[in-house]
């Protein structure tokens, strides 16, 4: 410990001597750390902790396979849920959430205005299964999942807080929710969040809390897919064990059910966090790699800097090394320094990493979860001391072999200087190495962040099949209590629409189920030949239902046939119009106008098993901007009129100058209706492109600084050498070598280095950026009109760098030089 203080005390002291050096070298590593911890920071709240429920890693969602190519979702019958219950051997249980009541409520009370809601139904044990405990009240009993059981609701800390002004009374209080009286029993912790993978649609994270209240007494076909279902594993039971176990169960039900045999039903347990999180994986993984790419620039650019800072240390070293000190203590010294410059570079990227998660925060990637656990703890803190040890031995270790290489009498030589020369040869060696490294790795992460920005440059110019510019949208539910009929339901709709129509500045107004880019909606399987009419649910289509006005309001083209009208109602003949993929794959080289396309299995009354098919229009991008998605059905919603409406508004103004206006239509229609989501459709595109703008900043960030951290690399080489090389150069100069000749001489003896380092970088980028390929849209990783722009564009900062030193050597008076050395 004396001899650590020692070192510690002398190596401050030496840095308090050399302050531009010491403030170079720790600004460069607090990049380089600041940046690795940054990406750890999100890769450690998103990746790496556990879920915030008790024994998180024991958590299961069961997703169901029907059929090759078709539905495959987290989505389970009621008759299957229940036998998961009475046949698993593995789980110790398992909870449900059901769908139709996963979408938006209308909050109302006397004296307040209404207020939309996410309202979701689960199972008695829901909250129990999680491991999350009301902090007021309770959770709901079994008996209040009865069907038809009393109406009792619990609420979300933020709903709570902000509804009842955190009234600690709320608990036996009743409340109006959708037009019925519904006691709340229970407040949830403040903490809690339902995370769900994105594929979830049956469930979302919500605000009020019902009992699920089903009828199992008049249960639906097996293949009817309404509850999302979450299992706990038995502790001591492995993942293996337990997909062994649904295998089996799957197993039974398909030699017990003809629609589970047909579809050869196949029931996989998922662990949560893997679902939840494994949109975000390839991504952060990418940047992660990045960073370390990024980190070891730094630390051959702080290399670099020790390795020029110890030929003028060369004196110093001697003079100890006459007095008695061992080279081991020298050695012991040198790495002391450089573990001070370590740490100092990670105190202050600490403080890098705070910025960057707060510039994470105004970026807000869609699709990025957990985004609220995302910050700079204990464990990042742990993660960033293990970086500033790792990079003093990478960066460190560069003086001391140059010291060891050199030997006690090469140390005691070195006092002298070395005239002329450039620090000996294996010094230039590894000096060489480490401009082709840094080099390498910055056309590598340049290469990336070009890739990226071609992918995001297309992406913004593919049509979705919709025209978001000029349109207004916003969502309505109306409740089953007072809009109980299909006719009642209907009659809103076409109110709302003729008002909003009338507004000034609207052109068109539509109507559907499910607005585009707002998550996943209910799939319906169907058939057009022999072989998917014997395998129901070997394909499936996304449903909706629309207005007559729906396409026309957002741009989709009609492509044969004819839309919706008003007449087609409840109670006449089924008709439906299908998208240009499901067209082409059902009758190619046909046209679909006139088919009749099956929606029921067999065994259903073919008055309704069957819909006529209308019209085709081209396919929309409604789930992702990058993937074409399921085929499309659009039924009318005059023949089936759900409570949940997402309008949109064709415009000639700025959208958002009419959601004044809407709202005002909506209340004088209805007064307990609460409009949610009223925003420009475009803002749905801008979010749906969250993803790739993150991936993309962040690759352009790492790209810019690791370019910068190789530029000064590549200068402060050339300016080394040249200064090494004054009496040289004025020696040449005063024989009358012209200067252009010197300029000429220095640029390229560093090109000649640069393009090697290119060439390794381009050999680099081919193999590795292969990774990239989930990442980009409509480019392949291995462009060449990136590879050979990054190429050329790395190539003339190199020559700018290389440039500006040799200029410099022209500048030198020989008489100058020769009297200074």
């Amino acid at each position: 410990m004396a001899f650590l203080t020692q070192d510690i005390r002398y190596a401050l002291r030496g840095l308090r001597r050399a302050p531009g050096f010491a403030a170079v070298a720790v600004i460069t590593l607090a990049l380089g750390i600041g940046a690795t911890a940054t990406i750890f920071t999100v890769v450690n709240g998103v990746l790496l902790k556990p879920l915030p429920y008790a024994a998180a890693d024991r958590l299961a969602n069961i997703w169901v396979d029907l059929g090759e190519g078709a539905q495959s979702l987290p989505a389970v019958s009621a008759g299957d849920f229940r036998d998961y219950q009475r046949r698993s051997r593995t789980f110790e249980e398992f909870a449900a959430a059901s769908g139709p009541m996963a979408a938006a409520g209308n909050l109302t009370g006397p004296g307040a205005e209404p207020e939309p809601t996410i309202v979701s139904t689960v199972t008695f044990n829901f909250f129990s299964l999680l491991g999350v405990r009301p902090q007021l009240g309770r959770a709901f009993t079994a008996e209040e999942e009865a069907f038809q059981g009393p109406r009792v609701m619990i609420l979300s800390d933020a709903l709570w807080r902000r509804r009842f002004g955190a009234d600690p009374g709320i608990v036996g209080r009743a409340v109006e929710l959708d037009g019925l009286t519904r006691t709340v029993v229970g407040v949830l912790p403040a903490g809690f969040r339902l995370l769900l993978p994105a594929e979830a649609f049956m469930v979302r994270d919500a605000e009020v809390w019902l009992p699920l209240q089903f009828n199992y007494a008049n249960l639906p076909p097996r293949n009817f897919t309404g509850f999302t279902v979450f299992g706990r594993l038995k502790p001591g039971v492995t993942w293996e064990q337990a997909r062994g176990d649904m295998s089996r169960i799957a197993a039974e039900l398909r030699a017990e059910f003809p629609e589970h045999a047909a579809a050869n039903t196949r029931i996989r347990p998922i662990p949560l966090q893997h679902d939840v999180v494994k949109g975000a994986r390839p991504a952060l993984v990418v940047l992660l790699a990045a960073t370390g790419l990024v980190l070891l620039i730094a630390c051959a650019n702080v290399a670099h800097l020790l390795l020029a800072r110890g030929t003028v240390r060369a004196q110093e070293f001697a003079v100890r090394a006459a007095l008695g000190a061992g080279r081991g203590a020298m050695v012991r010294q040198l790495l002391t320094e450089s573990a001070v410059l370590a740490l100092l570079g990670g105190a202050l990227g600490l403080l890098v990493a705070n910025a960057g998660v707060a510039l994470l925060n105004v970026l807000r990637p869609a699709k990025l979860p957990r985004l609220a656990e995302v910050q700079v703890d204990g464990t990042v803190i742990g993660f960033t001391l293990l970086v500033c040890a790792a990079t003093t031995l990478l960066f460190g270790l560069a003086p001391v072999g140059a010291l060891i290489n050199q030997g006690p009498h090469g140390v005691m030589r070195a006092g002298g200087g070395a005239r002329g020369g450039t620090g000996g040869g294996r010094q230039r060696l590894l000096r060489d190495v480490l401009i082709v490294g840094e080099v390498a790795l910055s056309m590598l992460l340049l290469v990336g962040a070009g890739l990226l920005a071609r992918s995001f440059a297309r992406l913004q110019d593919v049509r979705p099949g919709f025209d978001a510019s000029r349109a207004l949208s916003f969502q309505v539910a109306v409740p089953f209590s007072r809009y109980g009929s299909p006719q009642l339901r209907t009659q809103f709709r076409q109110q709302l629409e003729q008002r909003l129509a009338a507004l000034p500045g609207v052109t068109r107004v539509g109507a559907v189920s499910k607005l585009p880019l707002t998550g996943s909606g209910p799939m319906s399987p169907y058939a057009y030949d022999e072989e998917t009419t014997r395998n129901w649910e070997s394909v499936s289509a996304d449903a909706m239902s629309i207005s007559p006005g729906y396409f026309p309001a957002v741009g989709a083209r009609l492509l044969a046939g004819r839309l919706h009208t008003e007449q087609d109602v409840f109670g006449t003949p089924p008709v439906i119009v299908i998208d240009r993929t499901l067209a082409e794959r059902a009758w190619p080289g046909q046209s679909a106008v006139g088919k009749q396309l099956r929606l029921q299995p067999l065994g259903t009354p073919d008055s309704v098993a069957f819909a006529e098919v209308i019209g085709v229009v081209e396919h929309l991008r409604i789930h992702d901007l990058m993937r074409d998605g399921l085929p499309q059905i659009y039924w009318s919603y005059g023949q089936r009129p759900f409570g949940q409406f997402g309008f949109v508004l064709e415009t000639t103004v700025d959208p958002t100058s009419l959601t004044s206006a809407v709202r005002r239509e909506v209340q004088a229609l209805d007064k307990d209706l609460a409009v949610s989501r009223l925003v420009p459709m475009q803002s749905y595109v801008s979010d749906a492109m969250g993803q790739s703008r993150f991936s993309l900043i962040l690759m352009a960030a790492l790209g810019g600084l690791a370019l910068v951290l190789a530029a000064v690399g590549i200068f402060g080489v050339v300016s080394y050498s040249v200064s090494r090389r004054t009496r040289e150069i004025g020696i040449r100069m005063a024989l009358g070598e012209e200067p252009a000749q010197v300029r000429r001489t220095v640029v390229a003896q560093g090109m000649r280095l640069i393009a090697a380092s290119i060439a390794v970088g381009l050999v680099a980028a081919l193999v590795l950026t292969r990774y990239l390929g989930g990442l980009l849209f409509d480019v392949s990783p291995r462009d060449p009109a990136t590879l050979a722009a990054v190429s050329a564009f790395l190539a003339l900062v190199a020559l700018l760098a290389c440039y500006l030193p040799a200029r410099r050597a022209t500048r030198i008076d020989p008489l100058a030089a020769l009297r200074a050395e």
